[in-house]
């Protein structure tokens, strides 16, 4: 028997978007039985299923239906997902653009515009970080240094004469230039993974058309569609970062067989080589140093990722230009170099041709310090561009946060991007030596083990590391002192005023002090113990490269300081993808901390191209479709149709940007109920430039119809608990001044009491339960409150009941 789904649209439409548990439609909506009803199955549109129209809860006559938007399938799906976290240094640099408060509708300044090259230049060079960690590991240990000791007679073998390193020793590859032709796969091979998941990502995200808005007015920049039109710039960042990558694999393919490679490039030393196939490859040799010059030179210029709004046009007309050919001519240039490394006739293995790969150690070492210079340009062009703080009377916005660490995300961000991208390729290449046989530094008792030669950039790194681990200890060890301390010195008094006797159980007054004190660790302890751990890193990095620089010996020769940086190198890693495959598997480790990731992908990859991808250019297309379609704004400016957005957590964020950008007749017939939001406990904190007083109060605006209406009577409310560690108020905790010199309560947001009964309740053995951040449908304040917006009303805001 077919089941019963009501498909109209006149009248109201509850549409709720879920948060970043990837809520399933089924607990979104309360139903056993869900159908589809437009979206797929990674981002779909979902109505529930009844036995017959006469048992609907979605009756037609009742004007009223319930739907739920899920979009879990864009951030959340297998364990094979947690490997976009190896791309977390791209996530972050990527985030930071845009925690720079200088950023506007209007044309950026000079300030601004130097501050975006800095962070595109600095992101190309993470990319070459991520590839010169490739080189290392595949070319310079496994293609040269082992390499050349299976050439020589007699010789130690890498990880004691394994087999499966028996090809080196293969005789149609028995020569330097093809070891290096052959291990060449593996840094080729991570090339075209990258390239292949940044496009086929692009596909589902930026290249998804956005329509032309029919408002021209644009007063924020979250509600600029330029913002979400990224194709064009996102495809020939692409194009250049694999491009790039190829070169530098090129570079190191070729470099290492000059005849005075140590010394540089000549390009008439011919050696054991014939004339003209030394020409060749220093023709090959040039034309790859030349396309890195290119390709950085047209990654800093403003015009080759500047977004522009759209125009109605198709935007495939536009790119059939040389950005399509750039990375296949990249890759032609590898199979060339290959081609050529391959064809020595001697096998000879030169005395040059020992110890280490040839220009690797000056490359690393110049990226290292080219990126320290980065991030102090963009360090200073942010102190030099700040504005002085405006004061301003009180206001339903005097609450709002200031950006922590006085100022410095942009940089402070940055920073940990870069820091991560060193410490994954040190780990890396330093496991991959232990493995093969001993770093040359470690000095292992055993005869048999052969020495590899490392970097000694990757042990300072490793050092560096350990200690920072130690220190993220210490600050979260004292973290966790402070915050249960805080739970006795300011929320047991917040508890006792609550709830009525409550000296009956101190266990039970206690508990639920600190579970609120608990909640509160993003807001407090947690930003600043970041902030502290981002200060003490910088200073360590600082003082790191002052020491390398004056003795490098200083670290390396520290053999239980080498393999400690080792141990927690390699489990920092296995940690990372750990924590990843937890974040998609249980939906409660990624409440907790999938949040961070997902306001991380919430962003358009303005700067990285290979970062893991946006899912916003997804959700925010769909839904202003969707609620253009229900609302009549589409097709017939008449039709009664209304929208609740019923937001959950990041899903509140991402109702925001639908507000900003939907079309005036839908907004005008949205309700914004948003609950367990972090609009101003995480973005309007830490991304001002784009979720601040102006933007919020262009929201209330936009769906209240008058720009001149007040706080109070917009049709927005926003509910939260004290448990809640993502969630919070939006415009005001408490009651705030007026200008007038009275008190006024929050204008939209109403405090949750939780758990909503302090004692155990009649027939129940245990206490109630602290619902946090979930199921804020369980409370009767969220019904209230869609009831009161279905009858026209707008719900009043009250304080929590004392239980």
């Amino acid at each position: 028997m077919a089941l019963y789904v009501n498909q109209g649209t006149q009248g109201w439409t509850e549409l709720r978007i879920h948060g970043v548990s990837g809520t399933p439609p089924e607990s979104s909506l309360g139903h056993p039985r869900v159908t589809r009803v437009a979206g797929d199955a990674k981002a779909g549109f979902y109505r529930r299923e009844w036995e017959s129209q006469g048992a609907s809860g979605d009756e037609d006559t009742a004007g009223f239906r319930r739907e739920a938007y899920s979009w879990g399938g864009l951030t959340s799906g297998d364990s094979g997902r947690a490997l976009w976290l190896l791309l977390l240094p791209f996530m972050l640099l990527n985030m930071a653009f845009f925690a720079d408060p200088g950023h506007t509708v209007s044309p950026p300044r000079r300030h601004v515009v130097i501050r975006t090259s800095i962070q595109r230049l600095l992101a190309l060079s993470l990319t070459g970080t991520y590839v010169l960690a490739a080189i290392s590991v595949s070319l310079d240990l496994v293609g040269w240094q082992c390499g050349n000791a299976a050439l020589r007679e007699g010789g130690m073998q890498c990880a004691g004469g394994a087999g499966w390193l028996g090809w080196l020793q293969y005789d149609w590859l028995s020569t330097p230039g093809r070891h290096l032709t052959a291990a060449a796969i593996v840094p080729v091979a991570l090339v075209v993974l990258l390239w292949y998941l940044g496009n086929k990502t692009w596909q589902v995200a930026e290249a998804q058309p956005v329509e032309q808005s029919a408002d021209p007015e644009v007063k924020t920049p979250l509600e600029d569609r330029r913002m979400w039109n990224g194709r064009g710039p996102v495809r020939r960042l692409r194009a250049l970062h694999i491009a790039g990558a190829f070169a530098v694999v090129a570079v190191f393919l070729l470099a290492p067989l000059l005849e005075r490679s140590q010394r540089g490039l000549y390009a008439l030393d011919g050696g054991s080589w014939n004339f003209g196939t030394s020409l060749f490859r220093n023709l090959l040799l040039v034309l790859a140093l030349a396309l890195l010059v290119v390709v950085a030179v047209f990654v800093i210029r403003p015009g080759t990722a500047q977004r522009t709004r759209p125009n109605g046009q198709d935007p495939s007309s536009r790119e059939r230009d040389w950005y399509q050919f750039l990375p296949w001519g990249a890759l032609a240039l590898v199979i060339g170099a290959g081609a050529v490394a391959s064809w020595n006739p001697t096998g000879q293995v030169t005395p040059s041709m020992g110890g280490q790969l040839p220009w690797e150690v000056t490359w690393i070492h110049g990226l290292f310090l080219a990126q320290a210079a980065m991030l102090v340009l963009l360090l200073v062009y942010l102190l030099l561009d700040r504005p002085p703080s405006p004061s301003s009377p009180p206001s339903p916005f005097s609450n709002l946060p200031n950006q922590p660490w006085r100022g410095l995300v942009l940089p402070g961000v940055a920073f940990l991007g870069w820091a991560l991208a060193g410490a994954l390729a040190a780990g890396c290449m330093l496991r991959v030596a232990e493995i093969l046989g001993a770093p040359s530094v470690a000095q292992r008792a055993k005869s048999e083990q052969i020495q590899l030669i490392v970097p000694d950039a990757y042990f300072w790194a490793g050092a560096a590391a350990t200690c920072l681990v130690l220190v993220a200890f210490v600050i979260g060890l004292v973290s966790w002192r402070l915050t249960n301390l805080s739970a006795r010195r300011d929320f047991a008094p917040q508890v006792a005023a609550a709830y009525a006797s409550t000296e009956d159980d101190p266990r039970r007054h206690r508990q639920i002090a600190k579970s609120w004190a608990g909640a509160q660790l993003l807001e407090g302890a947690s930003q600043k113990a970041l902030g502290t751990f981002l200060a003490v890193a910088a200073a360590t990095a600082g003082v790191g490269v002052i020491l390398f620089v004056k003795n490098p010996r200083l670290v390396t020769d520290e053999r239980w300081l080498v393999l400690l940086s080792n141990v927690v190198l390699t489990v920092g890693f296995l940690v990372l993808l750990w924590a990843g495959r937890q974040a998609y598997k249980s939906p409660r480790f990624r409440r907790t901390v999938g949040i961070l990731w997902d306001i991380g992908t919430f962003w358009p990859r303005e700067t990285h191209p290979l970062a893991p991808p946006c899912y916003a250019e997804r959700t925010v297309p769909d839904l202003l479709e969707r609620v253009e379609y229900l609302t009549g704004g589409q097709d017939d400016p008449t039709q009664e149709g209304y929208v609740i957005l019923s937001c959950h957590s990041q899903g509140s964020v991402i109702g925001a940007a639908l507000v900003l950008q939907s079309r005036t007749v839908a907004d005008t017939r949205i309700r914004l109920l948003t609950y367990g939001s972090p609009l101003t406990h995480l973005f309007v904190r830490f991304f001002p430039a784009y979720f601040n007083a102006r933007s919020l109060e262009r929201i209330g605006t936009l769906i209240a119809g008058d720009p001149a209406a007040d706080v109070a009577q917009w049709p927005w409310r926003n509910l939260y608990r004290p448990t809640d560690p993502i969630g919070s108020w939006v415009l005001a905790k408490d009651a705030f001044t007026s200008a007038d010199g009275g008190t006024m309560p929050p204008a939209i947001d109403r405090q949750l009491l939780d758990p909503r009964h302090f004692a155990r309740q009649p027939g129940n053995p245990c206490y109630p339960t602290s619902f946090g951040h979930s199921n804020y449908f369980a409370d009767p304040a969220f019904e209230t409150t869609v009831t009161a917006f279905r009858q026209g009303l707008v719900p009043e805001v009250a304080p929590p009941e004392q239980q």
